[in-house]
């Protein structure tokens, strides 16, 4: 479970009624798994419930049941707002981590900033001779209800190295987001998502991008 809703307070874990991060709580920008390393935790195949509580309370801004297969990785990114009754939304990503050959790497990105227009999403190998520049055109926000998406979830193979990420408005275009010397290793998968707000509302939610290492 990633949370990429920026108005998100501390949120446990939960599936079904099992709470799988027990000594652990989700803020902002968090994932599950352990701190640095894999991003999944086991739980039972099936047909699944996942919900998320806040300050030990009985609310659940994500209460959805998600078919998980016996074997295989899922990434459920939690985003968007919740408000009222209305719950945040569901992204689910069934995951192929097969290795990247050497000297390789692979990435995706999702778009899950609320106010954003389609981001252009250019990285530029700062380690290569050439400037390698890999672009990613016209990814749009994934929309306001539950999605599991097949199409999110491909990986893109690029060299391995050290990058510069920017994302680049397309309508309008300009630069809204800039982060340099991001590595990529080799053998590694890698998931890039867009979050926060374009301009921003509050001091801590504008638009930044989170990582989160697969493989």
């Amino acid at each position: 479970m990633i949370i990429a809703s920026p108005t998100s307070p501390l949120y446990s874990v939960y599936s079904d009624s099992t709470n799988i991060y027990p000594s652990n709580t989700l803020a902002y920008g968090g994932a599950t798994g352990i701190s640095g390393g894999s991003p999944y935790i086991q739980i039972t195949s099936g047909n699944r419930t996942k919900k998320l509580t806040s300050n030990g309370g009985t609310s659940y801004p994500v209460d959805t049941t998600i078919n998980f297969s016996a074997n295989g990785y899922y990434s459920v990114f939690a985003y968007d707002t919740a408000t009222g009754s209305a719950g945040l939304k569901t992204l689910v990503l069934n995951d192929n981590l097969t290795p990247p050959g050497t000297g390789q790497a692979e990435l995706r990105f999702i778009n899950l900033s609320p106010n954003s227009q389609s981001l252009n999403v250019s990285l530029i190998n700062t380690d290569s001779k050439t400037m390698d520049t890999i672009l990613l055109s016209n990814i749009g926000y994934i929309g306001y209800s539950e999605v599991v998406m097949d199409s999110l979830s491909a990986f893109k193979t690029i060299s391995a190295g050290t990058y510069n990420v920017s994302l680049n408005t397309t309508t309008t275009p300009s630069m809204v987001m800039f982060k340099k010397s991001v590595p990529f290793n080799s053998g590694k998968i890698y998931t890039i998502y867009a979050k926060g707000y374009v301009n921003g509302i509050n001091a801590n939610d504008s638009l930044s991008i989170g990582i989160i290492e697969n493989y």
